[in-house]
């Protein structure tokens, strides 16, 4: 189920909303590796906010925002999308994945 408006098609939109007993089930889950050691609430809250800020698509959007305000950043990014990514702080990506940029055109 996810929270698209009845104008938008599938997968445009909020992020689906997880199914209750899958919420439960990772509740679940974190409880069982805090009670048993394996990992922290605190490492678990450092790895969920890596992903909302600094690995999920927040990263490619912020990209994609500054290409559409400063056309010197596009040509940039068009020629070399990995230096262009660090000129944003984005760095890190392996050797063998190097992001491919193409323009939206026709």
């Amino acid at each position: 189920m996810t929270t698209a408006h009845a104008h938008e098609p599938e997968g445009v939109g909020a992020a689906p909303t997880p199914a209750p007993d899958l919420a439960a089930r990772v509740a679940a889950l974190e409880a069982l590796l805090v009670a048993k050691g394996v990992v922290t609430t605190d490492a678990i809250d450092a790895v969920v906010a890596a992903y909302e800020t600094d690995i999920g698509p927040l990263r490619g959007a912020r990209v994609v925002a500054r290409a559409w305000r400063d056309p010197d950043f596009r040509t940039r990014l068009l020629a070399d999308g990995t230096a262009a990514a660090a000129e944003l702080g984005i760095t890190g990506l392996r050797g063998d994945l190097q992001p491919r940029v193409l323009s939206a055109t026709p």
